[in-house]
């Protein structure tokens, strides 16, 4: 087990994993996400009626009243969207799984179609639902925290939402604009889920730092290893802390330059039509292209090749 976390050093690796590996990162991932979006697509149109959902340009109030644009009961269709949640991401954790592996164990596994739901697939999925329940249970706590220390009931900050659906939708049927005099009072309730929010920022992080192989490390061991994540990161809460701050700071970073870079094509895009113009307009629209999947790649392969990356620096102290 490592003795520390040397954090520019894994930082270093990350940006080398997304520099060299991108193209495998796209191998991996373009069937899983094309046979989702097809999943997703075929749910949607199987159980929502996509002319009656228009009837929201009319009126907004529509979307209040699920029955009138579902072609199947509210239960039904309820289930119909969980099943297909599931479904979808068992679909992505196959891709996980595979990039897991590849930054951890380096397995590169060759061919250009990868759908993949075998045990380290499972693994993710049931990882990433654990993790996601633990983050749910963190905010479920705060909630009630803040509702006792606020004295604000969580039944009425639910109904505030509501109420302020309600005044929205009829200021946008009459046509006029929202009288914030009327919001005031009436939604003042759904400031307990910031509250909430805030109570249960520092534990979550807390959680997910000391989490941060968890998924990975189920992916490479294939098995579940959630007190293994623990036992991982024990002592070294603040040099994963670190990194993932420093991550965070070079995406945002790299997602400004990214904006710059875009808007200039889209500039160049909007040049009037005829002669050389047009020919400009077609190469810049596809250079824009390019560089927006790219920059979704790039993004990909630095988050999930990092946290590949910290359970084997964390496992084998490399």
């Amino acid at each position: 087990m490592a003795s520390g976390f040397a954090i520019g050093e894994a930082l270093n690796e990350t940006f080398n994993f997304a520099v060299s590996r991108w193209g495998s990162v796209l191998r991996y991932g373009w069937a899983p996400l094309l046979a989702a979006s097809a999943v997703l697509v075929l749910m949607l149109y199987a159980i929502v009626d996509i002319g009656a959902l228009e009837e929201m340009e009319k009126d907004p109030q529509v979307i209040v009243n699920a029955a009138s644009f579902l072609r199947a009961p509210v239960p039904v269709a309820i289930l119909a969207f969980l099943a297909t949640g599931a479904f979808i991401t068992f679909i992505m954790a196959g891709f996980l799984a595979s990039v897991y592996r590849l930054a951890a164990l380096g397995e590169d596994a060759p061919g250009f179609i990868h759908l993949r739901f075998d045990g380290p697939a499972l693994r993710v999925f049931f990882a990433n639902i654990i993790q996601t329940a633990i983050n749910y249970s963190v905010y479920l706590v705060a909630l009630l925290i803040a509702s006792l220390a606020t004295g604000v009931s969580i039944g009425s900050a639910f109904g505030a939402i509501m109420e302020f659906v309600r005044i929205v939708s009829e200021a946008a049927q009459a046509d006029q604009a929202v009288d914030p005099a009327a919001i005031g009072a009436s939604v003042e309730p759904i400031g307990l889920f910031f509250v909430a929010g805030l109570f249960a920022a520092l534990p979550a992080i807390y959680l997910n730092v000391r989490l941060a192989p968890f998924v990975s490390g189920s992916a490479a061991e294939n098995r579940l290893i959630l007190a293994g994540a623990f036992r991982l990161t024990a002592g070294r809460f603040w040099p994963l802390f670190g990194y993932f701050l420093l991550l965070a700071l070079a995406l945002l970073v790299l997602t400004f330059v990214f904006q710059i870079a875009m808007a200039i094509f889209e500039t160049l895009t909007a040049l009037p039509a005829g002669g050389v113009f047009s020919i400009i307009s077609a190469i810049a629209s596809l250079i824009a292209f390019a560089l927006g999947l790219g920059y979704q790649i790039f993004t990909f392969s630095l988050q999930l090749g990092g946290q590949g990356i910290i359970y084997r620096r964390l496992k084998t102290g490399a």
